[in-house]
């Protein structure tokens, strides 16, 4: 089933995702709310006009996502999560990015073929990266270190 994925922001605290289900009988509805997931053939996505009002109003809002094909839901308490060893961690921050980017190059990211999501963060099957537009993080935000950054939504 395809589904779109976000920091759940009434839930913060827990670090809770929401699954909202993107076709059949409960289009457009949060089908679950999730420690963690396993998405396949995924987009990441951000409204421009989203970001513009998170800016204007320093207030949180829903604009931010990951489009995919939902693999599984997990608890994690229960060990189900996946291994992100081998993945790249992915961050957003809407006062600083206009995009996803990966933390350890910081380009920009807009699909891959599966993401992991963690209470700990999103992590995505991606190549390596491209030298010629690579740039640290350290380079665009300063001190800000990925944790920092990987509050979704302002």
């Amino acid at each position: 089933m395809r589904v779109r994925l976000y920091r759940n922001l009434k839930i913060r605290d827990q670090r809770a995702w929401s699954l909202m289900a993107m076709e059949g009988p409960r289009k457009g509805k949060v089908i679950g709310i999730v420690d963690g997931a396993m998405l396949q053939d995924v987009t990441f996505v951000v409204s421009e006009s989203g970001r513009q009002r998170v800016i204007r109003e320093r207030a949180k809002n829903v604009h931010a996502f990951v489009d995919g094909e939902l693999v599984e839901a997990f608890a994690l308490h229960s060990g189900e999560a996946p291994s992100t060893r081998s993945l790249v961690r992915i961050t957003y921050d809407p006062y600083t990015m206009r995009q996803f980017i990966r933390t350890d190059c910081a380009q920009d990211v807009y699909e891959s073929d599966r993401v992991v999501a963690t209470p700990n963060g999103v992590f995505a099957k991606l190549p390596p990266c491209a030298r010629a537009r690579s740039r640290s993080l350290q380079g665009l935000f300063g001190s800000l270190s990925a944790a920092d950054a990987d509050d979704w939504n302002g």
